[in-house]
């Protein structure tokens, strides 16, 4: 069974080694991009995101490299192909390398651009590991499709290979600029705006880096503001809400490659919060502390301050949830997702750094928006 499963007729070894090159390289790929985005996997290898993201960057240039071998190589006289067999990996490869050179490097695109190619980028390299194995199963079988069905056999050259990768890559473009998907769907949908208001589009993910969230109860909850300041002060959620609020509308970015344009924010800026306490001139940094009693991030003085840095209390005209840092949490729009910390219990004002739970585990102090950990 095993001899006709991998058996390929007369082609030669170096074209039987790059079919399962091909394979090979699209499984890790497919691995290390589900250790980096799905929750479960990606709590538990923390420590080694940054190696994995790196390691899925690389597996994705050789599987680009790999889908252009036809442009490079001489093909073999007489030898014909089936036509899905050849057509379904160049649309899939492409559209895979396209929507994820969006989504590493968000920064060079509009958000727009590269939140929808995150979705695409999941739900295409699914698809294509589906006809993966729809192909191994019917090779294993030694099925034979009918030469005048969908699938007859069809002589490579590179005309034909053009083409599909020309078809591969206006689609991709297509659905990743106009999303005709998503736009049927609101010309269809008959719900109200404020229902729409209600939900928090394009966030795939809550993560939580203790794999579950606090309990904080609005009479209990109490946020300390203390550290190299000249009047410290723990404030009840009602004296929180009571400061002056500030809307803020910004991108949010993951380290990761996912981004959500155009989040709206309402909160107290962090610049309020230190008015109350007058700040030590020996103040250089500002840390926050979440009541998960793990996470904790820093800011510089000057950082922190920013206008557009706040403590948000609601998203997208929401009460901000439980899984999205309810009551407080720090929302940084110019870095990295990782700097806008959840569940925020304490701030305190210090002369000196402080590296956050992510810095510790690889990832940049400076979070610069950059498409990289």
């Amino acid at each position: 069974m095993g001899r006709t499963w991998l058996k390929h007729g007369k082609w030669s070894r170096r074209m039987v080694w790059l079919h399962y090159y091909t394979i090979v390289s699209f499984g890790l790929l497919l691995a290390s991009g589900i250790a980096l985005f799905w929750p479960p996997m990606h709590t538990v290898l923390i420590p080694y995101l940054p190696f994995i993201y790196y390691v899925h960057i690389f597996l994705g240039l050789t599987f680009a490299i790999t889908l252009l071998t036809p442009l490079l190589i001489r093909w073999e006289a007489a030898k014909r192909v089936r036509r899905l067999d050849w057509l379904f990996p160049v649309l899939f490869g492409v559209s895979i390398v396209v929507t994820g050179l969006l989504v590493c490097r968000q920064h060079w695109f509009p958000t727009t651009w590269s939140s929808i190619a995150f979705r695409w980028h999941g739900y295409v390299s699914y698809s294509f590991a589906a006809w993966i194995l729809i192909h191994a199963v019917y090779k294993s079988l030694s099925y034979r499709p009918s030469p005048s069905g969908v699938n007859p056999r069809v002589n490579p050259d590179r005309r034909m290979f053009l083409k599909w990768l020309g078809a591969g890559t206006a689609s991709t473009v297509i659905i990743t600029v106009f999303e005709p998907i998503a736009q049927i769907g609101k010309l269809t949908a008959n719900v109200s705006n404020s229902t729409a208001s209600s939900i928090s589009p394009g966030f795939p993910a809550f993560y939580t880096v203790t794999g579950s969230y606090p309990a904080v109860g609005e009479s209990t909850y109490q946020l300390k503001i203390d550290g190299l300041v000249e009047r410290p002060v723990s404030l009840s959620l009602g004296q929180v809400m009571a400061l002056a609020h500030v809307h803020e509308t910004a991108d949010f970015h993951c380290v990761t490659g996912w981004s959500v344009a155009n989040v709206k924010w309402e909160g107290v800026r962090v610049h309020s919060v230190a008015n109350l306490v007058h700040p030590m001139p020996a103040a250089k940094f500002v840390h926050f502390y979440s009541l998960d009693g793990v996470y904790t991030e820093s800011l510089s003085v000057a950082d922190a301050l920013d206008p557009t840095v706040m403590l948000a209390v609601r998203m997208n005209g929401q009460p901000l949830k439980t899984k999205q840092g309810y009551p407080l949490r720090l929302v940084v729009p110019k870095k990295y997702g990782y700097k806008s910390i959840k569940w925020v219990g304490r701030i305190a004002f210090s002369d000196k750094p402080l590296e956050g739970y992510w810095e510790e585990r690889g990832y940049s102090n400076e979070a610069a928006i950059t498409g990289g950990i």
